[in-house]
């Protein structure tokens, strides 16, 4: 975020020194930025030793910026990274790349003092891209659903394939639901027909062949541009959907109960449009969210308007807009779907 005071990056120097070895690592940085050079010292051929740097930029502007590790060892620098790569029975081949860390700077606010639960699926960088933002991030165990206090979340969200990965989270889905019954917020996001079981509050159908948005710059309408996903504390706009990559998302639902309200429409040309990729339903004192679109793929490449968009959902805890408007009323009677 452009309000970062100082953040926290790791560099890990590889030894292919026969014996021990001693030198320096230090940060290239943009113009006024600053970072103490850290020494580094290892005993043998092959070892690792992890430093951190403890970064403080002077400012950080709406860009791209790019930081690189020169090690430095007998008066030589080194400035690149490898890792090997072959077959068995093939001689190994190295593949050598610059050691650079590549971030952008986001125009994006976060409710201060977020405490977020994740279950971890199949396997994504988003716990790492929402610690940027300053937000705790609690990795759930089998036992935290089982009995542990989910009431200490702001919000809790469910990683990638998540229903695929964890038979946990099938077993005690009805912990999940009553973890939103009770005041809370909860994110599922892309997931595979492992999900297609009713597991939200409401019925709904993904189907055997869901929809997917593979077109990036597909263009996306809100429908909905007061709900508070869309409202705070970053005001979301269609230039919040530019510059994405790969996919706007997959896994779209086909259909749902009223009680869920489609917020975003989309489609690849010559597909009809797809309103099931981000649904919102109240339940209870709580918010329930289903996310088909890839913020997975979004946040690690640092696109500004998937850290805003997602920055509001986990911070609906603390919205005013809904802190003045929250149900206490009992949960709505699902409905069929056809």
């Amino acid at each position: 975020p452009l309000s970062a005071k100082a953040f926290d990056l790791s560099v890990t120097a590889h030894s292919n020194v026969k014996g021990p070895a001693k030198g320096t690592v230090k940060l290239e940085l943009p113009q006024g930025w600053k970072a103490p050079e850290q020494q580094f010292s290892t005993t043998k051929d092959g070892e690792d030793q992890t430093l951190s740097f403890h970064v403080i930029p002077d400012r950080i502007d709406e860009k791209p910026y790019t930081i690189s590790a020169v090690a430095t060892y007998n008066g030589q620098e080194y400035k690149e990274g490898y890792h090997t790569v072959g077959y068995p029975g093939l001689r190994p081949y190295n593949l050598y790349r610059p050691s650079a860390y590549r971030t952008t700077g986001v125009d994006v606010k976060v409710a201060p003092g977020l405490n977020v639960g994740y279950i971890v699926g199949a396997g994504d960088d988003v716990p790492q891209s929402l610690a940027t933002l300053g937000i705790n991030v609690h990795f759930l165990t089998a036992g935290d659903l089982a009995s542990g206090n989910l009431s200490k979340y702001d919000a809790i969200v469910l990683g990638v394939r998540a229903y695929a990965a964890r038979e946990d989270l099938k077993t005690y889905n009805g912990r999940i639901l009553d973890y939103v019954k009770s005041g809370g917020t909860v994110i599922v996001q892309y997931n595979t027909q492992e999900y297609d079981q009713n597991y939200g509050p409401y019925p709904y159908k993904m189907g055997s062949m869901p929809e997917e948005v593979t077109d990036e710059h597909s263009k996306v309408e809100i429908l909905a541009p007061a709900n508070p996903i869309f409202t705070w504390p970053n005001k979301i706009n269609a230039k919040d959907f530019e510059n994405w990559v790969e996919e706007r998302g997959s896994k779209f639902l086909a259909s749902w109960d009223a009680a869920y309200e489609p917020l975003l429409e989309t489609h690849d040309p010559g597909q009809e449009p797809q309103k099931g990729g981000l649904l919102y339903a109240k339940y209870g004192k709580g918010i329930y969210i289903y996310n088909a679109y890839a913020f997975y793929r979004q946040m690690p490449e640092g696109v500004p308007g998937a850290y805003r968009l997602f920055a509001n959902m986990i911070s609906l805890a603390k919205n005013p807009q809904l802190a003045r408007s929250r149900s206490v009323t009992p949960p709505v009677t699902p409905k069929t779907v056809p």
